[in-house]
């Protein structure tokens, strides 16, 4: 579900005023958080009556769009805008933090998280008398496929009788593999499924990796022997965690890579100044930054000049009509219009001297 989000359409979407409302809610905090931070934007906005007219009737759309549908118990995210006529949705299957912003441009950075944090993967389950294979999505989890084994136990007989048992065996295991192999590579093809994970019995897990295709192969990112008579919850939690730790030693890939271009003074830049100019120009092929990180922006209504840090006027134009912006939000939206990437990790030590945040380089 959050692969299906469309954040290139949400960041398409920007004015020269805080003119959007973003609302991320899991109706867990009640009326009482929404009452209380609309009236604290509302009397921040005092002095701006156009930005405050815009909020006003912008909430009046969001409070309506609520009172039809309540927020989803897991999760719910709103954006809109009255001067656009423009109301967007989504209901999310995991719980996320209470927050209302206003903003020039829908405020992404939650979703552009979860995309990189949720993506699809598929687990492998399998034994040598069966293989399910389950999609994850977005955090749900659904069968895609199951395949039954037919390989006969392993026994203990002599001479010919053995040898000729033990290749009819070594013959229905190939076969069952290769049958799960093309199994996974059709569903590979067609869903958006950057990671494959095996659980089972070592013989058959073995066997199934022998026969993979080249494009499930690279996807492939770890497996385990486990025992898959326990509840499927356990055996997810396992599937998680060999993702999860795939995903950790991507980022650290990533911040090799980006390392490696600061040392040899090549395509790799660090800290928010160097990395928004280049991406404001379509520079950056990936982003990295601390997941906790936060980072000062400043947005110029005159000439919407995007600037790193906490100027008083426009470096630019030299307009004192400015307003702060989360600056990896508008990072976020610059990447999804340039078809970059950005990467949320746990703190690293090395990145953490640069300041949480670099970017490698196209050119």
């Amino acid at each position: 579900m959050f692969q299906e989000i469309d954040l290139r359409e949400l960041a398409r979407r920007r004015g020269a005023e805080r003119a959007f409302v973003s609302l991320y809610c899991s109706g867990q905090g009640g009326p009482g958080f929404l009452d209380r931070r609309e009236r604290q934007i509302r009397s921040l906005l005092e002095g701006e009556p156009a930005e405050r007219e815009h909020f006003d009737e912008t909430m009046a759309m969001v409070r309506s769009a609520l009172d039809d549908r309540p927020p989803k118990a897991e999760g719910t995210c709103l954006f809109a805008c009255w001067a656009d006529d423009f109301l967007l949705r989504y209901d999310l299957p995991v719980a996320v933090p209470e927050l209302l912003r206003v903003d020039a441009a829908p405020y992404i950075r939650p979703l552009a998280e979860l995309q990189d944090e949720r993506e699809d993967f598929l687990v492998v389950l399998a034994d040598n008398t069966a293989t399910r294979v389950l999609q994850v999505t977005s955090a749900e989890v659904d069968d895609a496929d199951r395949i039954k084994g037919k390989v006969k136990n392993r026994v203990k007989v002599g001479g010919w009788s053995q040898q000729r048992y033990a290749r009819r065996r070594d013959k229905q295991l190939h076969h069952y593999a290769h049958e799960v192999a093309e199994s996974l590579d059709e569903i590979v093809r067609d869903g958006p499924f950057t990671r494959v994970v095996l659980l089972g019995s070592e013989e058959t897990m073995r066997a199934i990796e022998e026969a993979l295709t080249p494009p499930v192969a690279e996807k492939l990112v770890g497996s385990q022997a486990v025992d898959l008579h326990a509840d499927d919850r356990a055996l997810i939690d396992a599937a998680y965690a060999l993702h999860d730790d795939a995903e950790r030693a991507s980022e650290v890939r990533l911040w090799e890579q980006i390392r490696d271009g600061l040392l040899s003074g090549g395509l790799a830049v660090a800290g928010p100044e160097e990395v928004l100019a280049a991406a404001l120009v379509g520079r950056v092929d990936s982003i990295i930054v601390t997941r906790d990180a936060k980072f000062a922006g400043l947005r110029c209504r005159d000439c919407t000049n995007l600037s790193a840090g906490e100027p008083s006027t426009c470096p630019v134009c030299g307009s004192s009509s400015v307003f702060a912006v989360d600056l990896i939000d508008a990072l976020a939206r610059q990447l999804e219009l340039t078809s970059a990437t950005m990467e949320f990790t746990d703190p690293i030590p090395g990145l953490a001297k640069l300041g949480d945040l670099a970017a490698l380089l196209r050119y």
